[in-house]
């Protein structure tokens, strides 16, 4: 990872301070919308699974770093790139790796929240931030949910899904404003690939598409171990006896990454209620862990009718 020097990450730091503090002076409070981070803690090592994703990701890191090597063999660093696949498989992590490993600023957008607040609006704050994040040195402008962008328009009177397509123009004009620079590149992700603006996905706008997709049975087995000696580093002692993880996997049916976190987290917990309330409780088995699974699956099922629509 190559940072700037201690005093200009210091002077760049406040300079983007400054660029979100006019932001809220114009707009109002951020938080939640707009989420600025010098220096992302996620890495690739901390990602399991996804090898074929961290590899693309590897190739993006030298076209931010060493944007030279790509006018050496005669090509032109990506500057829009797209991850794509199912809810909580990674793609967040990996552009927060991404930015970490290059060295760049991570500047993270939450455009379902952006634009249901300021939907008329939007576009102007989309400019700005173009704007600024172009005059801070090496940057990974996050446009997290790029969906959000088509779904607001399926559901508004005619005017205001003019406005929404004003919207995607401005961000298509902006995407092509870039340059080849190598020092910006925008990261967008979504759940939901076939609700993508056509007008975003063409050359010289998005056109690096990444999958992210749910991990194989290995993968799985990959990410609950960096779970485990996460949870084990921070409690500063061992809370898991000699796991089966063949056994555990086997009923891990359809679950990302994210899902396989949240199931350690549930087991921990569980411990954590029996310590408490004065009951005798011993390291983490894997029943444990498949007791967890089936009770999570039962409420995973139930979020997914709700993601879906299925009880509207």
């Amino acid at each position: 990872m190559s940072l700037p020097p201690p005093a200009a990450q210091e002077i760049l730091r406040r300079r983007l301070e400054n660029v979100l503090a006019k932001l809220e002076k114009k707009y109002g409070d951020l938080r939640g919308k707009i989420e600025l981070t010098m220096t992302p803690e996620t890495s690739l090592k901390e990602i399991g699974g996804l090898a074929g994703a961290k590899r693309e990701i590897e190739g993006l890191i030298f076209a931010l770093k060493s944007p030279d090597l790509h006018i050496r063999w005669g090509t032109k660093p990506p500057k829009g790139v797209l991850l794509y696949g199912p809810p909580g498989t990674g793609k967040t992590l990996l552009s927060k790796a991404l930015a970490r490993e290059s060295g760049a600023v991570f500047f993270h957008l939450k455009l379902i929240n952006v634009v249901s607040k300021w939907r008329g609006e939007s576009g102007e704050l989309f400019h700005e931030v173009f704007t600024a994040v172009k005059e801070n040195g090496r940057t990974i402008l996050f446009l997290d949910e790029l969906d959000a962008l088509s779904i607001e328009r399926l559901f508004l009177p005619e005017e205001a899904r003019a406005g929404g397509g004003r919207l995607v123009n401005t961000i298509a004009e902006n995407l092509e404003d870039l340059g080849d620079t190598g020092q910006l590149m925008v990261v967008a992700s979504t759940n939901r690939i076939d609700a993508i603006d056509p007008a975003l996905i063409r050359p010289g706008r998005i056109d690096r598409f990444i999958e992210a997709g749910l991990p194989e049975a290995e993968e799985k087995a990959e990410i609950f171990r960096i779970h485990q000696a996460k949870a084990e580093a921070r409690a500063g002692r061992k809370l898991f006896l000699e796991l089966q993880y063949d056994l555990i996997v086997a009923r891990m049916v359809k679950l990302s990454g994210a899902d396989i976190a949240e199931v350690l987290q549930r087991a921990l917990e569980e411990k954590v209620r029996l310590e408490g309330s004065g009951q005798q409780t011993g390291l983490v088995s894997t029943e444990d862990i498949q007791k967890v699974i089936e009770n999570y699956r039962r409420t995973k099922e139930v979020i997914e009718k709700i993601r879906y629509g299925q009880y509207l």
